[in-house]
């Protein structure tokens, strides 16, 4: 294994395609623990990959309860100690392809690439071709914690793939009892096609004849519980409402009328000189003279 790296140097690692069971043990571990505060990211702003810091990383491996589970030797977890074994650590688990360094892009990044868009709930995460021992450095997971009960899930499978294999062994009462709940299966199935069938053609029929459009089970194919799909019985479809273009004039005609003209103290108005036209104003028509219309007899 590699000499230690310094806290913020580079590290140049040889991947490998089998895992050690050190490696295995310790990434059960550190996977999803909460001390890590994984997060989950879109690799590439396609597919989701969780992710941490390295400080994380550290933080977790020097814990008490590391050292406590440590102490277990069902556990397998190797002893550590110091930084520099934790490092170590983290280089077995790079070589054994359980890690990959990311970098995670700004906003502005994501849009610099043709066809990214960003998330708002999921960062966009790009892999580093550099694995960094810095503390805000991120490393995303290639490891998935194996399923406590996938062995139970395969015992099931196949007891219950010998069970068909050996259907014409069972007795006659468990048969008949298999046939029926098939035909009542068939029987539901049909019945939800031929009520789809139906009001389908009830809402046809509505278009014509009635004022608007109706519906049987309204919530039939909405995205919604098994029994929620039935409520209501019935319902009525509201035509939608068009956006008319008077309307919108009228709309940007009333912003342009509600312009208000601001309100000048005498100290504003002595500085912009509305005052001095006021007066000049005023004056003019003091200065200007009556004038009367005199009846002027024709000559």
């Amino acid at each position: 294994m590699s000499s230690p790296t310094p806290p913020t140097g580079q590290v140049q690692i040889q991947t490998s395609a089998q895992k050690s069971p050190a490696a295995i043990n310790v990434a059960n571990y550190l996977f999803q623990n909460p001390i890590l505060k994984q997060r989950v990211g879109l690799l590439d702003n396609k597919n989701d990959l969780e992710f941490f810091r390295y400080k994380r990383f550290e933080r977790a491996l020097l814990s008490d309860e590391y050292k406590a589970k440590q102490q277990n030797p069902r556990n397998g977890l190797p002893p550590i100690t110091s930084i520099e074994e934790v490092q170590k650590i983290f280089i077995l688990l790079i070589q054994n392809q359980m890690i990959i360094p990311v970098k995670k892009l700004h906003y502005a990044e994501v849009k610099a690439v043709k066809g990214w868009k960003p998330n708002r709930e999921k960062p966009t995460l790009k892999r580093s071709e550099k694995a960094v021992v810095d503390p805000n450095f991120y490393y995303g997971w290639l490891y998935t914690k194996p399923n406590p009960y996938i062995l139970l899930y395969s015992l099931l499978a196949v007891a219950g793939i010998f069970a068909i294999i050996l259907f014409p062994l069972w007795p006659n009462f468990m048969r008949v009892g298999v046939w029926y709940l098939s035909m009542a299966a068939l029987g539901f199935i049909g019945l939800l096609f031929a009520t789809a069938i139906v009001r389908f053609i009830i809402y046809v029929i509505s278009l014509v004849a009635l004022p608007k459009p109706f519906w049987l089970f309204p919530n039939l194919f909405e995205d919604c519980g098994f029994f929620e799909s039935f409520v209501p019985l019935y319902g009525w479809e509201e035509p939608k409402k068009k956006k008319s273009k008077k309307s919108k004039k009228s709309k940007t005609a009333a912003v342009s009328d509600d312009k208000v003209e601001p309100i000048l103290t005498s100290a504003e108005k002595k500085a912009t000189g509305v005052e001095a036209t006021e007066n000049g104003s005023g004056d003019a028509k003091k200065s200007k003279r009556k004038v009367t219309l005199e009846e002027v007899a024709d000559e």
